[in-house]
């Protein structure tokens, strides 16, 4: 089989496909028209991830046995088997559209402990691991421009196939239609995922299931008992877990304060282009903050950007750039998230060895997922109609960040101190 020369960018192309996630700014809406409610809504992206979270050790650790490409090609398909259920079956409501979830939040786990992996064995392999930090900023950028492209266009297309489908034919084939375009996006990028190479990583031969579980508990252990892993795992997992609130509000914002359901769309490709702009310049913000400073400001951006949101749910139907200056504030706070947690991502692979990479890297996510999936869930049962309210108890959680922020710092300075003295002539 023809195999790509440069397979990084196969895997960005591939990427931006499989993002093409068309039914994303109206999600909420396709959960209304099949039955559910907007607390439905909060509780399955909450269900979502923690199932990714119960899959992210075992597809962490499979991600160190076999092939990192062999894992990709795996996720991408689980998504498109999630997008065949929804086609066929979303009219039926609850289940099937709580299994696609399901499916969804597998293909995330196998995902995002195995993307990063292959980019860092793959640079390994050819003796440019320098270059981590600028290739994977690289990758994410063509992930949020694919989801920003589709975003933009995925609003448009729904509330203009939706129109004309009731008026030709009595019935609405919006979201029927977006989904059949994302499963041509994702087959294709599953075709691309076919010529990446092998790329050579090390593997951990254990003979038993059980040793293999309690392998995966030693590297748990370890990683959350090493107080420079822990403090990049805890705190960018608290910020990302956050970020979902956010991330998942816009849409009942949205709705709440009269924007058109064909303008949804916009936020979340402003969203989605911030996003991407914080992957392709990763290595340059990391430089000009350090992971130190970024850490810092976003953690008191995250308590503005409450402030902001919460103030949005009490306006009247306020002027349309009133309502997408507050919500681009938001996704700017976002990009600021993004930052820290990729430059964690990428400091975390710095410091562990090849043969655990994926499965710290998944044990990094899951503390992601684990936050994420309380976060959303509670909302379920705090949801108030307005949402406002509910601001007040994820800032009171958002307040214990600032320890494992503190621990952060403490190390980095002992780190900095560290190189300075190094670095003195002798």
């Amino acid at each position: 089989m023809f195999v790509a020369k440069n397979p990084l960018k196969i895997m960005n192309w591939a990427s931006f496909l499989q993002t093409q996630i068309y039914m994303l700014p109206i999600l909420l809406l396709f959960y209304q028209a099949n039955g559910l409610t907007t607390g439905d809504f909060f509780l399955f992206q909450g269900i979502f991830s923690i199932c990714a979270l119960i899959f992210e050790i075992p597809a962490g650790y499979i991600g160190d046995i076999f092939p990192r490409k062999n894992i990709l090609i795996l996720s991408y398909s689980l998504f498109l088997t999630r997008l065949v259920i929804w086609f066929f079956f979303a009219q039926y409501g609850y289940w099937p559209i709580l299994m696609g979830e399901v499916l969804y939040a597998a293909s995330k786990s196998f995902f995002s402990g195995i993307s990063d992996g292959y980019i860092y064995d793959y640079l390994k392999s050819i003796g440019k691991t320098k270059k981590m930090l600028k290739q994977y900023g690289h990758f994410n950028f063509y992930m949020s421009v694919g989801t920003a492209v589709a975003s933009l266009l995925g609003a448009y297309l729904y509330g203009t196939i939706s129109v004309w489908s009731k008026e030709k034919f009595g019935v609405d084939y919006g979201f029927l239609t977006l989904i059949v375009i994302e499963m041509i996006f994702n087959t294709s990028s599953i075709m691309m995922l076919l010529f990446l190479p092998n790329v050579p990583s090390a593997k951990r031969k254990i003979p038993s299931i059980s040793e293999k579980y309690k392998d995966l508990y030693q590297i748990a252990k370890k990683t959350f008992a090493s107080e420079k892993l822990s403090s990049y795992v805890v705190f960018s997992g608290l910020l990302a877990g956050t970020t979902m609130i956010f991330v998942w509000s816009f849409q009942p914002l949205m709705k709440a304060v009269g924007i058109p359901v064909t303008l949804f769309g916009v936020v979340y490709f402003i969203n989605h282009f911030i996003r991407a702009t914080a992957g392709y310049f990763l290595h340059k913000i990391v430089a000009f903050f350090t992971l130190k400073r970024l850490g810092e400001i976003t953690y008191v951006l995250f308590f503005a950007a409450f402030g902001v949101a919460f103030l949005m749910t009490k306006l009247n139907h306020p002027p349309l750039w009133v309502s997408f200056a507050i919500l681009t504030f938001i996704c700017i706070v976002i990009g600021f998230q993004l930052s820290f947690t990729l430059g964690s991502v990428s400091r975390i692979h710095s410091i562990v060895t090849s043969d655990i990479r994926a499965t710290v890297s998944s044990l990094n996510t899951m503390f992601s997922r684990l936050m994420s999936g309380f976060f959303l869930i509670l909302f379920k049962f705090l949801l108030d109609g307005t949402i406002g309210s509910s601001y007040f108890i994820y800032i009171a959680i958002l307040c214990f960040g600032a320890i494992p922020l503190l621990k952060l710092l403490r190390i980095q300075d002992r780190t900095n101190e560290s190189e300075a003295t190094n670095n003195q002539p002798s």
